[in-house]
């Protein structure tokens, strides 16, 4: 796996924007047909609670935007310094051209500016530092990173996995400034990418009139060939397998070892899964919070900003912290990565403005 560390490279800012309408899972209970005992299960077990979702057509974009457009409101940074604009996401504007062009000049930033979309998701986050540390590295000042989904562009109706989801975008602002090194590993297997995938309106698999029809599963979902199928199961023990082991290994290659680390922030999956890792690593629920998903829903590529802004945003303000940081599953993928923020503008997470 490559492993690679950077010095005097920073985050400044992380901003989160999430969905304006709160939705209790108890109220979705009939609209996926779940058997009550099921749904309890699912409730305890997964930590389904709620979930915040945008109420019009709006895009990840929209949410990023706002994100963004309030980091420069408050004179954190002058649009015309920032060179780069990265935007992570699963649901882009268009399929071309790439949303953070789009951006570019809804946000009225520099035309001089290097502007692309990753199409990443749960591990995103993480690669989406990586790539932009890279950019500082090569001689850019500052940079802004955009990651976020939107869960209807993926499905609404699946029960195994619109109930999960949530709705955010975040702004994060990367800087060249003194600061202790940060160390980064990722990687990726293709074997496994079945196992989170839309399987059609690709090349691979065109668009087709077909694509529109719901099909009941065998697990009695609904889905149509343009939403995000995901094998549960496997998707489970890919993270429990892959993630405690990428972080022995992180604290190895960055010479820390987990009492050195202020938090734990990992992609919020769910609550399962984060209390198996945790479980793995013997860690609190202090360092390694996992309340994401029981209150705003996976919000994908933006869960590990959406995390510090939904619970720790004073302690990010306040203080000086190391993190470590760890996205992990569509691909398969995996990146983590070991840093330090300052006293960084990190307020609430903020709800979205239509």
């Amino acid at each position: 796996m490559p492993k690679v560390s950077f010095e005097d490279i920073a985050i400044t800012s992380i901003v989160t924007t999430v969905g304006d309408s709160i939705i209790d899972i108890d109220d979705e209970k009939e609209k996926f047909g779940f058997e009550e005992k099921t749904f309890q299960r699912l409730k305890k077990t997964i930590g389904l609670d709620t979930r915040y979702i945008v109420s019009d057509n709006a895009c990840a974009s929209d949410l990023c935007f706002q994100s963004a457009e309030t980091i420069f409101e408050n004179d954190i940074c002058k649009k015309e310094d920032i060179q780069a604009l990265i935007f992570v996401t699963q649901s882009p504007d268009y399929i071309a051209p790439s949303t953070a062009i789009i951006l570019q000049d809804r946000l009225k930033l520099s035309t001089n500016i290097v502007a692309f979309d990753i199409n990443l998701g749960c591990s995103g986050f993480v690669y989406g530092l990586y790539t932009v540390f890279s950019l500082i590295n090569s001689g850019l000042k500052k940079a802004m990173l955009l990651v976020g989904d939107v869960n209807n562009y993926f499905t609404d109706s699946d029960k195994t996995f619109t109930p999960l989801m949530g709705d955010a975008g975040s702004a994060i602002l990367i800087e060249e400034t003194q600061s202790p090194k940060s160390h980064f590993i990722l990687g990726s297997d293709g074997s496994g990418f079945q196992h989170l995938i839309i399987p059609e309106g690709g090349a691979r698999k065109k668009f087709n009139q077909k694509s529109l029809n719901f099909i009941k599963s065998s697990d009695g979902s609904m889905r149509r060939g343009i939403d995000l199928y995901m094998n549960g199961a496997e998707v489970f023990n890919f993270a429990v397998k892959t993630v405690p082991a990428l972080i022995e290994d992180l604290f190895k290659y960055s010479n820390n070892k987990k009492d050195n680390i202020d938090f734990f922030v990992l992609h919020q999956a769910n609550p399962y899964i984060l209390k198996n890792i945790a479980n793995s690593l013997d860690l609190s629920e202090y360092s390694l919070p996992s309340s994401t998903g029981s209150v705003f829903g996976n919000q994908n590529s933006a869960s590990i900003p959406g995390t510090i802004n939904g619970f720790l945003h004073k302690e990010y303000s306040e203080k000086k912290i190391k993190s470590l940081f760890a996205g992990f599953g569509i691909g398969l993928s995996w990146a983590a990565c070991v840093l330090t923020t300052e006293k960084i503008f990190a307020p609430k997470y903020q709800l979205y403005k239509k």
